[in-house]
């Protein structure tokens, strides 16, 4: 018999791609159901990950990070969160759902930056200790979409976020990462059309779900 993967499920996609959202809905369903649930966010999840965290997010940090600045930062953050808390929830059976993970650096440090990717899956095999995640949903949405939901987002909040003040074609390299890993692993990964209404987005995730796990 099969084993069942892992209660680890992580959510992916450019920003504005409404991951927050999706990781809201599915945590409710499954606490409806009386399953213990822990969500938490990349990077951050624990004290030295949430200053990482400002760092990597400051709208105009000085000097500015250098792409291998930026990538290690990441990675620190990564590895304390899987060792002071992902590993611990796992074992207690908890589900963790998390707003990006390990595929976040390949699309966003890979596709974006250009670091190799054979660099990045080892990078990020140190940083995980091994750790992957049982399923991951990409939010998928065309770039002018994606671009609207952020100047909307901008409207009603101060906050600046450093990377996404990135041209357009960054993120239309970042959104062809994404594609390219969910054909490279279809059986972890699905491709979701963030476009469509909140509603049947989070039904396609939960009947995914519920598939895999035997929910």
């Amino acid at each position: 018999m099969q084993a069942k993967p892992l209660r680890f499920i992580t959510f992916e996609g450019s920003e504005g791609a409404g991951k927050s959202t999706q990781i809201r809905r599915l945590e409710t369903r499954l606490l409806s159901l009386g399953e213990p649930v822990l969500t938490i966010r990349e990077p951050g999840g624990t004290p030295l990950g949430e200053r990482l965290r400002r760092l990597l997010k400051e709208s105009a940090p000085e000097p500015a990070l250098s792409p291998e600045s930026e990538l290690f930062l990441f990675l620190a953050s990564r590895a304390q969160l899987v060792r002071e808390t992902i590993r611990p929830a796992l074992a207690r059976d908890c589900w963790v759902l998390s707003d990006r993970f390990s595929d976040s650096t390949l699309a966003y440090q890979g596709g974006g930056r250009g670091f190799s990717p054979v660099l990045l899956r080892s990078l990020n095999e140190l940083a995980c200790a091994g750790l992957s995640p049982g399923m991951t949903f990409i939010l998928d949405l065309p770039l002018s979409e994606a671009a609207a939901r952020l100047a909307r987002r901008k409207r009603e909040s101060a906050q600046g976020d450093r990377i996404e003040q990135e041209p357009p074609e960054f993120f239309e390299r970042v959104r062809s990462s994404y594609h390219d890993l969910a054909r490279l692993e279809p059986d972890r990964i699905r491709l979701i059309d963030g476009g469509r209404p909140e509603d049947e987005v989070a039904e396609g995730i939960w009947e995914a779900v519920s598939h895999v796990f035997g929910l």
